[in-house]
């Protein structure tokens, strides 16, 4: 919770200096608009939070809305991305999707799990390394794994990452995160009879891998999905 605290207080105390600054008449116009573009950032950055906090009351209150329809795991990877592309902005994503067939699942809340993974990627991972992903459908489900070249997960910290408010020693000394996002990430996945689980990879980086039951469109039909 203290992290929480931390996470409101820090861009509402950005956005009140800004907002100061552009008031300040020695301003240049491009420094004015660098301000703008900070108080846009910090909203953008509270925005996400908040929404973070009515994903867990949503989920709490057993409330999450789920619509199944047909994708491709494509389409689900690419809106993933969409929603944190702020989070892998000096990442190469590499993905591998095979094979890309219809299947029949909750798009939007498997996209938003994904969509915390990658963002949980970009975070712990240096600038330029890569983020790969991997999409493939079997008897198991969508199986989807996230890796990245990050410094790996402690392992005191792997049978709680996916508590709420849980953050390891490692990512304690980061200046933002809040602990929500993996445990947002299990309870979106429960709510398809999902689940998810992380594990180091031998070379380096954490894997995070999820598992979501679907239906498979025939390959005849596959072609003109609804």
């Amino acid at each position: 919770m203290a992290s929480l605290g931390h996470d409101l207080r820090t861009p509402l105390t950005a956005i009140r200096v800004a907002a100061g600054n552009i008031k300040a008449s020695q301003l240049t116009q491009e420094e004015r608009l660098e301000q703008s573009d900070l108080i846009l950032s910090e909203v953008e950055r509270l925005t996400r939070l908040f929404q973070n906090l009515l994903e867990m009351a949503r989920i709490d209150a057993g409330a999450v809305a789920t619509e199944s329809r047909w994708a491709h795991p494509s389409e689900i990877v690419a809106a993933a991305r969409d929603q944190v592309e702020h989070a892998l902005q000096g990442h190469k994503v590499e993905v591998t999707i095979d094979p890309d067939v219809p299947v029949r699942l909750d798009p939007r809340l498997t996209a938003t799990a994904l969509a915390h993974l990658l963002e949980n990627a970009g975070q712990y991972s240096p600038p330029g390394s890569t983020v790969h992903v991997t999409a493939r459908v079997g008897d198991e489900g969508l199986v989807v794994q996230i890796r990245d070249q990050g410094p790996g997960i402690a392992p005191a910290d792997l049978p709680h990452l996916f508590e709420r408010f849980y953050r390891g020693a490692a990512a304690k000394t980061r200046t933002s995160g809040t602990g929500m996002g993996l445990w947002i990430v299990r309870g979106l996945l429960a709510v398809e009879d999902g689940r998810v689980w992380a594990e180091n990879c031998p070379e380096d980086g954490a894997q995070f891998t999820i598992v979501v039951p679907v239906a498979v469109k025939d390959v005849e039909s596959a072609s003109s999905p609804t």
